[in-house]
């Protein structure tokens, strides 16, 4: 995608060098050598990113960015200077700018700027387009996407299957999105039309979930005041995903191979046979050849189960998905909540990245979904993720391999590597290095004058 860029600067020769940087990255580029083109330029359309110098023939860069602000509050901006000092800098970065590029530039640097925020925008696309465009089932997104192997794997194995009537067995974690991908199945198939239903076996109570599955007649228990069909009835030529089959009781599991036998039932409390064609699809979050093995589940029944199996991967193995399935959660619950968030920053992320999930998918949902409940602004920080999480950033900043000291360096060298590290990021500017530092100009001084940076 094509980036449109407004660049307010009156030195022709630095609009033509940031113009071709521009270009180059696949930017679409305007030049503005004052403040009044570039307000023509705002009123005929709003670029995607402006770049305005500090000091313009008619007027203060910064007053016209805070102008911009006040507008159009979604704008990115950079500000550009050769006179940066710390009131300036201040405004600017209160006015909204992401950076501030000080003359004479670094090429580099502001590949780097635009690299961002280019990066930051084609997020921001893909979340306006998720939140416009997904489709929804019981409150998810039905669009299955994935960088990993192993799930690629999943859900090749699942499109191969979708259009039988073949049962499938779904092994993996909690919360791995084996119901999810169930539905998927039945989506994708003949019968998507036709009824879906499920049950969770380990949330019902043995009585409750063989009235459930088979029905019952009327009188066949206290309570029975009338006939009621079961799930596998009311699932006749669709499909019926068993959630946590490992914890169906055995008369449960006895009950249920007759059916797979025979394809046929009898209700609570009756005699009358009854001849139903469902779809089965059974999920696991143990693994059911130990349980067989264990005497807890029946052999017969595993096998009759388990024609197809899938398994889905554990979210810590699918490292690569965690940014694509944190744009799909935060455009379902910016919507659902009617906050504006539009992405997450990249520490966030990263720590994200680094988490070891044992509540795989869901805890990620949950995670995101807290985090646009807290934040007000547009973008999810560090400090919007739980505390635990958090903590992550410490080990993630002492264990980072870009950093060229060993965990037992002195705080002498740590701090003569960053101050040079900010001093290169600033393009030599003391004044944008103390303030990128946070510390004051003279404090800066102090610190050079005596590591010799």
């Amino acid at each position: 995608m094509s980036w449109e860029l407004l660049i307010v600067e009156d030195d022709q020769a630095m609009a033509s060098l940031l113009a071709n940087l521009a270009r180059k990255m696949g930017f679409n580029p305007k030049i503005a050598s004052d403040i009044a083109t570039a307000n023509q330029f705002l009123s005929n359309s709003v670029p995607d990113i402006l770049f305005t110098d500090h000091r313009l023939p008619d007027g203060e860069g910064i007053d016209f960015l805070e102008n911009v602000n006040t507008q159009f509050p979604q704008l990115p901006s950079v500000m550009i200077t050769g006179y940066a000092t710390v009131p300036t800098v201040i405004r600017a970065f209160r006015a909204g700018a992401l950076d501030l590029i000080s003359k004479p530039f670094d090429n580099n640097e502001i590949r780097l700027i635009l690299k961002k925020i280019s990066d930051k925008l084609a997020q921001h696309s893909r979340i306006e387009a998720l939140t416009q465009h997904f489709h929804m089932a019981d409150g998810k997104t039905t669009q299955l996407v994935s960088n990993s192997s192993t799930m690629r794997a999943a859900l090749d194995l699942a499109s191969r299957v979708s259009s039988l009537d073949t049962p499938v067995l779904l092994t993996g974690e909690t919360g791995t999105g084996k119901s999810l991908l169930a539905q998927w199945i039945h989506t994708s198939s003949n019968t998507d039309n036709k009824p879906w239903l499920s049950i969770n076996c380990g949330a019902v109570a043995e009585s409750v979930a063989e009235s459930e599955l088979f029905g019952y007649e009327r009188g066949a228990f206290t309570g029975a005041s009338q006939r009621k069909q079961g799930l596998l009835e009311l699932a006749d030529g669709g499909t019926l995903f068993l959630d946590e089959i490992n914890s169906a009781s055995m008369a449960i599991q006895t009950r249920l191979l007759e059916f797979v036998q025979h394809g046929q039932l009898q209700r609570v409390g009756g005699n009358k046979t009854i001849k139903v064609n469902v779809r089965l699809i059974a999920a696991s979050n143990q693994n059911l050849e130990q349980l067989v093995q264990g005497g807890t589940f029946r052999q017969d029944l595993y096998y009759r189960l388990n024609v197809f199996p899938i398994p889905l991967p554990s979210l810590r193995e699918r490292i690569d998905d965690i940014p694509v399935l944190a744009e799909q959660f935060i455009a379902f619950y910016a919507r659902k909540t009617g906050r504006s968030v539009q992405g997450i920053s990249d520490e966030a992320l990263q720590i994200l990245q680094t988490h070891q999930w044992p509540g795989n998918i869901r805890e990620l949902e949950n995670i995101i979904h807290r985090a646009i409940v807290l934040t007000e602004s547009t973008r999810i920080e560090t400090h919007h993720l739980p505390i635990e999480l958090q903590q992550l950033n410490k080990n993630i900043i002492l264990t980072n391999t870009r950093y060229p000291w060993s965990l037992n360096a002195s705080l002498q060298l740590v701090e003569q590597y960053w101050i040079q590290h900010m001093l290169d990021r600033s393009g030599g500017n003391k004044t944008e290095a103390a303030r990128r530092l946070g510390i004051d100009a003279s404090t800066l001084h102090r610190k050079l004058k005596q590591t010799s940076c």
